[in-house]
């Protein structure tokens, strides 16, 4: 395995592994939070689950507006990807990390207009307030669920490309993420 720090032409940084596995793991998080809140809310499972949805949402925020800048300065350096589905991967992943920034920004929106308040991890985000600001709470209540929906089924098409890539291609790409080289 690579400890190389920076992205290079046969793979990615330690970094760029770090915060790509990171947004996974969160990503999976907020799936299965969703997903029993949905299904079986009020259970403890659901409770328990559902409890770290908000703070990991916007840790979730953090890491990509972090990772979004640690790609910019590896642009040069990032390995390239040949052949003629070039534009289809790149719109994808454009598409994903505008919703993986979307999502939670629509939710801190709601939350904000809700007045409750909210904190994470023991920092408190904003203070609660009197009234609620409706078309906040609406923009959210309209559009988290269904955006974070969208962004999973992106999310299941970007495992589904890689593995396609990685065995019915023998591109090799997951090594890439996982190894840090082919």
């Amino acid at each position: 395995m690579s400890m190389q720090v920076m992205d290079h032409a046969r793979g990615y940084g330690v970094i760029s592994r770090f915060f790509h596995w990171s947004m996974a793991a969160l990503i999976l998080w907020q799936a299965i939070s969703a997903a029993l809140h949905f299904l079986v809310d009020d259970t403890p499972l659901a409770d328990f689950f559902f409890a770290w949805h908000q703070p990991f949402g916007l840790l979730l925020l953090v890491l990509v507006a972090v990772r979004a800048i640690w790609g910019l300065i590896n642009i040069p350096r990032r390995p390239q990807h040949n052949g003629g589905l070039d534009k289809a991967a790149a719109l994808g992943h454009v598409a994903m990390y505008s919703l993986l920034f979307a999502v939670p920004v629509v939710a801190l929106i709601r939350s904000y207009g809700s007045g409750r308040g909210f904190s994470a991890f023991g920092i408190q985000i904003f203070d609660k307030f009197e009234p609620k600001i409706e078309w906040m709470t609406n923009l959210g209540s309209n559009w988290h669920g269904e955006l974070g929906w969208v962004l999973l089924a992106l999310t299941a098409g970007h495992i589904a490309m890689a593995v396609v890539h990685d065995r019915a291609w023998n591109e090799n790409r997951i090594a890439r993420m996982t190894k840090g080289s082919e």
